[in-house]
């Protein structure tokens, strides 16, 4: 009777040695990160149902899948797009404008790099806000439980993110930030667009959050980027253009 009292000891001591010593791979807490996202946006849901529209939708793909790449290190992050591969079909640049987006976040601050029809341009300005609610409800991307958060932005456009706490930061895809852990998941169906995390690396490899100087890139903050935007509209500012204004960020 004492040997089966022995054995069971030490069998029960085993087992909580191994609890103890082994940590769950989502237990990493990590402020050196890299994030591999694939971005997929419905083209035909964009083009909308004018019977005009019919024949574009013959020679455009239904969906357009972009790969990006996000890289945090102290608070700093840098994300930007892959090249894409040979043989991948060419959107057209009108139906894609949050395409080629490059961003780094730092602080309160962030720079935006892209084209907007042969303007090359640079936005440096304040993090735009994004007043979140943070719910219940939690799914596991690229391996990390993640908890979903809401927001809306500019009145009509809903946000719904969901953010690893395991990844220390609060940047995302974009300019999407503001949350307590990075955006693995993200999701705004007035764009019809998402972006969802394939693969996560607990490191920041070759990490070097700077923009390259370009010719003929020209810098703004929000207000004269809108500016801008007016002149090359001719003064035809409307609620169309406004909202594609914003689009531009995403």
């Amino acid at each position: 009777m004492k040997s089966i009292v022995n054995k069971i000891g030490i069998f029960i001591t085993c087992i909580l040695f191994y609890l103890i010593s082994v940590k769950p791979l989502t237990a990493q807490f990590s402020d050196s990160f890299t994030v591999y996202y694939t971005k997929t946006t419905n083209l035909h849901k964009n083009l909308g149902n004018e019977p005009w529209m019919e024949n574009i939708k013959k020679v455009v793909p239904k969906y357009s899948k972009e790969k990006y790449i996000l890289k945090g290190k102290n608070g700093i992050s840098h994300y930007y797009p892959l090249p894409k591969e040979e043989g991948e079909a060419q959107i057209p640049v009108w139906l894609t404008n949050g395409s080629n987006n490059e961003v780094i976040m730092q602080g309160d601050s962030f720079t935006l790099r892209k084209e907007v029809y042969e303007l090359k341009v640079r936005v440096r300005d304040s993090v735009i806000p994004f007043k979140w609610k943070i719910t219940n409800d939690k799914r596991s991307i690229a391996g990390y439980n993640c908890r979903k958060a809401i927001a809306r932005f500019q009145d009509t456009v809903m946000i719904y993110a969901f953010y690893a706490e395991e990844l220390v930061g609060t940047s995302g895809p974009e300019v999407v930030q503001g949350l307590p852990g990075v955006i693995l998941g993200l999701g705004i169906p007035t764009y019809n667009t998402t972006w969802f995390a394939d693969k996560v690396e607990l490191n920041a490899a070759g990490f070097s959050p700077v923009l390259k100087p370009v010719k003929k890139e020209k810098e703004y903050n929000r207000e004269s980027f809108r500016t801008e935007l007016k002149i090359i509209f001719k003064g035809g500012w409307d609620n169309r253009i406004e909202k594609m204004y914003w689009k531009l960020f995403f």
